[in-house]
């Protein structure tokens, strides 16, 4: 009898234990400050050389936009500092998931080039990445209109969701100044280094996700 009431306890104890573990990480405090501690080391970023502050050996940085009928995707890769961080930008069919077209780009001394710069204005007419162009950290998420937040105790996987319009966003993509957009940051505590990506969604159709990772 004795070890059944012991049983019971240690139980209701494990059971407290992962409800609070839910509760205390899957709260917009909890993840807001997870998130936007880190993603603030990225954002804003304005040359990619000084990316290696933050992540001395090395880093890549992936970005993809799915459109009507193709996905950009653009990888660049940082190995050294004080080498060319190197990589491409490429055109997929998103019927045939063909790839159709493939640059090769480098950036060095602040300035992103090619052998058909025409071609990559044609593919990336942004011809920069979002974290050189937006600042992201707790104190401005906390402002969002947050819509969803997620936390897996299963893997650790997290997630917040916003509804906003900010015109810095918007020119970036060449939107209507009025545009309201899905902006959400996904992240996951199973990750040893650092790896975030930041996703856009204009509409369920149109898709931009910026990853940076070490």
């Amino acid at each position: 009898m004795k070890g059944k009431k012991l049983f019971y306890i240690a139980l209701c104890c494990s059971l407290i234990v992962i409800l609070y573990g839910c509760n205390e990480k899957n709260n917009r405090a909890y993840l807001e400050d997870r998130i936007g501690t880190q993603v603030s080391r990225v954002y804003p970023t304005k040359n990619l050389e000084d990316l290696f502050e933050q992540f001395p050996n090395g880093f890549t940085i992936y970005q993809t936009q799915r459109k009507e009928d193709v996905v950009i995707d653009v990888e660049l890769k940082g190995t050294e500092k004080g080498k060319p961080i190197e990589g491409y930008v490429a055109q997929i069919s998103r019927k045939s998931g063909n790839e159709e077209k493939k640059i090769k780009i480098q950036y060095a001394n602040g300035t992103f080039s090619s052998d058909d710069e025409e071609g990559l204005r044609e593919l990336w007419p942004q011809k920069r990445f979002l974290f050189q162009e937006l600042t992201f950290n707790k104190e401005i998420l906390s402002r969002l209109d947050l819509k969803n937040k997620s936390y897996s105790m299963k893997n650790g996987d997290f997630e917040l969701g916003y509804a906003v319009n900010m015109p810095d966003l918007n020119q970036y993509f060449n939107f209507e100044s009025s545009q309201r957009v899905e902006l959400s940051f996904h992240g996951s505590n199973s990750n040893k280094n650092y790896y975030y990506s930041v996703v856009v969604r204009e509409k369920p159709e149109a898709f931009f996700r910026e990853t940076v990772s070490e």
